[in-house]
């Protein structure tokens, strides 16, 4: 196991294989390796010579779990990642972003551009650019409201609960995510998406009712892609093989 520190916050990451690196970050409410060692994405990228680097989010996994949505966020999120890169000497890698992993790998890469050759996001939609209605601001109250009952959430919607059942299979906390739900994560811009110049590929669910689909996303990056699954949904997306297969050959 290693842990890296950013600033007072330890940070659990892992690494994969050999071969050009790509940084995968996971969802809320779970953690690396529930969201894609338990469904074959490591294997999959190393096959594509690819070494993987996965880390546990602060406030998932074995990561430190704060406990004031202070000290979430977009930016504090991906000050995790970059922490990570910076441990282990990496000035360039590819990206994946799962989920809520999307609107952090959006934010580096539009941030940061030298330090990402490519990014695939997926399970995400056109909210990361604020359109409605499937945003952050619309779907995280819900969530953390599920996330905090000590009983399964059966009032909620099953899309919504569904993340209680999340924290509880991968032994979560539910305090720290609950926190991590109640941080601020505002849509990129149209305008500075459009300034993205480094492939993307975008990959939605067509029955995602958390954070829907993702063309209008695709077609606002320069270098976008798209690819929407016709029977999936949020949380199925991690486990189809054909996700894996396509985004493991575009990073690739």
């Amino acid at each position: 196991m290693a842990y890296c520190q950013n600033k007072n916050l330890s940070i659990y990451y892992e690494q994969h294989g050999k071969g050009r690196p790509v940084v995968l970050i996971h969802g809320s409410a779970v953690n690396f390796q529930y969201n894609y060692t338990a469904f074959g994405w490591v294997d999959r990228l190393n096959e594509n010579n690819l070494q993987v680097i996965g880390l546990d989010l602060r406030g998932h996994g074995k990561s430190d779990k704060p406990l004031s949505a202070d000290d979430y966020g977009t930016a504090n999120i991906a000050s995790d990642v970059l922490a990570v890169m910076d441990e282990l000497g990496l000035d360039e890698v590819a990206i994946i972003g799962y989920s809520l992993g999307s609107a952090v790998a959006l934010h580096l890469i539009q941030r940061l551009p030298v330090r990402f050759s490519k990014a695939a996001l997926v399970a995400t939609g056109d909210g990361l650019l604020g359109f409605p209605p499937y945003t952050f601001t619309t779907i995280l109250p819900v969530l953390a409201e599920a996330v905090s009952r000590q009983e399964f959430p059966e009032d909620l919607p099953s899309h919504v609960a569904a993340y209680w059942n999340l924290v509880t299979e991968s032994g979560g906390s539910r305090e720290a995510i609950s926190a991590a739900a109640r941080a601020n994560y505002p849509p990129l811009s149209v305008n500075l998406a459009s300034k993205i110049h480094i492939p993307v590929m975008i990959v939605s669910g067509k029955k995602d009712l958390v954070l829907g689909k993702g063309p209008r996303l695709a077609e606002t990056l320069p270098e976008g892609e798209y690819l929407e699954i016709q029977k999936a949904d949020h949380y199925s997306l991690a486990a189809n093989s054909r996700v894996i297969n396509a985004v493991a050959e575009f990073i690739s």
